[in-house]
């Protein structure tokens, strides 16, 4: 649900100009919407540095880098946030720039991170979710290119997809998680049976054990 809100806020606050021709940044430029891009902008910082931390830990392991990427970006966000953004091309109007192209291409390349580390460590969700990053960014690149400059419609394109990629990443995980939950009960249930009907004491073995295909597969749930 929380993907959803941040969605439709990115829409609301986008569409207070024209989307075609103007951007957040441009919207922020209107006393009137300025308090919002603020508010709006540290709520995004730190949401997606939330998500970005919660969707690594899903994973056995990760570069031990990756935090500091995290912080860095939410941090290049909140610090664009703050300085204010006007059209006669001041050192603060400079700052609130780079500081938001930044922030954005830092999500990318974790998102780049964590998508070639989900090949690795789980593959299944891998090829059920890798294309909708792939194809995202390339439509955010032919759109770029196409347009010229970063519009409003960049930047909705850009929230939807991620929140999207990241929403169909917890879809199935949920999915695996419960799976794995069946697996692992009925696996009990079936050495309770086997030892309590007075049959020698079985040893759990992958060599043995009919269900160590969904143990392996879903392993990095059980790590």
């Amino acid at each position: 649900m929380s993907y959803f809100f941040i969605l439709f806020f990115t829409i609301y606050v986008a569409t207070r100009k024209d989307i075609i021709y103007e951007n957040i940044t441009g919207v922020s430029t209107a006393p009137e919407y300025r308090i919002l891009v603020i508010i709006y902008t540290l709520i995004c910082a730190i949401y997606f540095a939330y998500q970005m931390n919660r969707h690594f830990h899903y994973l056995n392991r990760y570069p031990r880098y990756i935090p500091t990427l995290i912080f860095l970006a939410a941090l290049f966000m909140s610090i664009g946030a703050f300085c204010p953004y006007s059209k006669d091309n001041s050192w603060l109007s400079s700052i609130h720039v780079y500081a938001s192209m930044t922030a954005s291409l830092l999500f990318i390349i974790i998102l780049q991170i964590y998508t070639h580390q989900l090949s690795i460590q789980c593959p299944a969700i891998y090829f059920q979710t890798h294309w909708l990053f792939h194809l995202g960014l390339q439509i955010l690149v032919v759109i770029f290119f196409v347009s010229g400059a970063i519009n409003g419609i960049i930047e909705i394109l850009y929230v939807l997809f991620i929140c999207f990629y990241l929403f169909s990443i917890d879809r199935q995980m949920k999915k695996v998680s419960r799976m794995t939950y069946l697996t692992k009960n009925f696996r009990n249930k079936y050495y309770q049976t086997y030892n309590y009907r007075g049959y020698s004491t079985y040893k759990h073995s992958s060599s043995s054990c009919v269900f160590c295909y969904f143990c392996k597969r879903m392993n990095l749930l059980s790590a």
